[in-house]
């Protein structure tokens, strides 16, 4: 199997806006809850996987115009509601080598104005997945 790289094209839609060309970094991070299930008599710990708790951290380009980063993440921070996102590794071309992970966030955390003087204004954020995250090889962008 080919790696894959460089990392120059993810796309990137948050409550069906594209904001692909403002995404200067992004993670998404799966995770579950660890739950001790250890009982009397046990050498050691034993862990199961609990419930889903996964994150998408993105640090945006600020963009303070019509349909851009701030009019579009400002207004689901305020509301503190669930919204829609979409995440392709390659570009929007959904495929088996360029999946596209999709659920429901909830931003908790944004920062509209951040930078050292110098560098281009940045605005990262952080969100919370509420429910879980799929997985697709097809369909539309």
């Amino acid at each position: 199997m080919a790696k894959l790289g460089p990392f120059i094209n993810a796309a990137l839609k948050i409550n069906a806006v594209d904001l692909s060309n403002r995404v200067e970094s992004v993670t998404l991070s799966l995770a579950k809850d660890d739950i001790d299930v250890t009982a009397m008599g046990d050498g050691g710990h034993t862990h199961v996987g609990g419930l889903e708790n996964d994150k998408l951290d993105v640090n945006f380009w600020a963009d303070f115009a019509a349909s851009e980063v701030d009019l579009t993440l400002l207004p689901v921070f305020q509301a503190g509601t669930a919204v829609a996102f979409k995440l392709a590794p390659n570009g929007t071309t959904v495929s088996a080598t360029n999946p596209a992970y999709s659920g429901s966030v909830v931003l908790i955390s944004y920062a509209p104005i951040g930078g050292k003087v110098g560098d281009g204004l940045q605005a990262p954020v952080s969100f919370v997945v509420s429910g879980t995250v799929t997985e697709g090889t097809s369909g539309a962008w």
